[in-house]
Parts: C-alpha cells; structure tokens; sequence
C-alpha cells in the first residue's frame, strides 16, 4: 500500500496517514519520524501493524503520564484505565512497566502517601484505610507494611482522641449514655476500631 499524504491533525502532536488516497489511521508524529514514513512510501501489512503497536504503546504512556499528573495512582488504578480506553492487555503490561522503569509508578511509595493524606486530611481509621487501598488493588503485604510503619496504633487513638473532643462539642445537652453512644457510632463510620474507640471514651468520659 502507497501513502499518498500525510495531514496534520488539530492536535499537532499527532498526523492522519492515507494509504492509496483513503484516510487509513492516525499517528504521532515521533512514530512518524522513528520509521521514515513520507509520502510515495511503500508499507506493507506487517510495517503497518508494527507502526500502529509503537503508536498505541506511545499514546498509553502519555494518558499515564497525563493521568498521574492529576494525582498519584496505584498500578490497578493506571492499569484499568488503560482497559477503560480499550488498549490491549499486551499494551497495558508494556506500558504499566515501562512506567515502572521510570520511577513514575511504585505501589509503596502510592500507599504512603495516601496514609500520610487520610491522616493530615478527613482522618480515618485503619480499617477504612486497608479497605479503601485495597480497592485501589495495593496488595495485602504492601498495605500491613504501610500500616506498620506509617500509622502506628499511638497515632491511630490520638486521631480518634481529637476528633472525639471536636465531635462532643456539637451534641449540647443530652445524657450522657447517648453521648457515648453517639461517639461511639461516629468513630466507628470513621474506620477505628472498637479497641481504639473504647480506650478513647473511657479517657473522654473519665473527664466528664
């Protein structure tokens, strides 16, 4: 097949190819020059199809890097993204560990940071932290490790410790059995677990 022209797209990184005066595919214009292409060029089905994979395995890594841009992402997160875009599962395995390659992409690093953030943010409990990087595909051993060593269990009550104080101010006047119950229930749609909010209450209501 001949390529008969090579027009330039709206987006400028990127031109559409013609084979034999029909539009054939897009292309960027680094996989553009890396095979020579020009115009009165020869290609057969095999050169096309390796263009069109070096053409695929570039646009993935630039969503990646585009997506991790906006904010860090675990190795699930990119990897069922690129599913969502339709990219095939030899594309995405290329792409996810060329990222790897590159440092962009470290499932430990990703757990740390999101530990770091539930604590410095809306703080949660350890359980609602394992579930929430659990879904987000971390794995089991990354997560206890993370845990260990980034949430200790003194930081875990202190957290607890202080949002129960704030959270007592706004109940007024009503007895003090619904008080502890009401702390007892917001801590736990926080994550902390019943070890956690009782040693927390004994403490608040040993003041009270």
């Amino acid at each position: 097949m001949l390529i008969t022209a090579i027009k330039e797209q709206k987006n400028k990184n990127r031109v559409n190819i013609y084979l034999d005066n029909r539009f054939a595919f897009g292309l960027a214009k680094e996989v553009l020059v890396d095979f020579g292409l020009s115009e009165g060029q020869e290609l057969t089905e095999e050169e096309i199809d390796k263009i069109l994979k070096k053409d695929q395995k570039m646009k993935a890594l630039q969503k990646c890097f585009r997506w991790l841009s906006i904010r860090a992402r675990s190795e699930k997160e990119l990897e069922n993204k690129l599913k969502e875009k339709g990219f095939a599962p030899k594309i995405i395995k290329q792409t996810i560990e060329r990222i790897k390659e590159l440092g962009y992409l470290n499932d430990k690093e990703f757990a740390r940071l999101f530990v770091e953030m539930r604590k410095a943010g809306r703080p949660k409990g350890k359980f609602f932290i394992w579930r929430d990087l659990k879904q987000k595909g971390i794995s089991e051993d990354i997560i206890k490790e993370t845990l260990t060593k980034f949430y200790s269990e003194k930081e875990e009550k202190e957290l607890a410790l202080s949002l129960a104080k704030k959270k007592i101010k706004s109940y007024g006047q009503i007895p003090g059995e619904k008080i502890y119950q009401k702390l007892a229930n917001f801590l736990a749609s926080r994550g902390f677990g019943w070890s956690v909010i009782k040693e927390v209450l004994d403490k608040i209501f040993k003041k009270i």
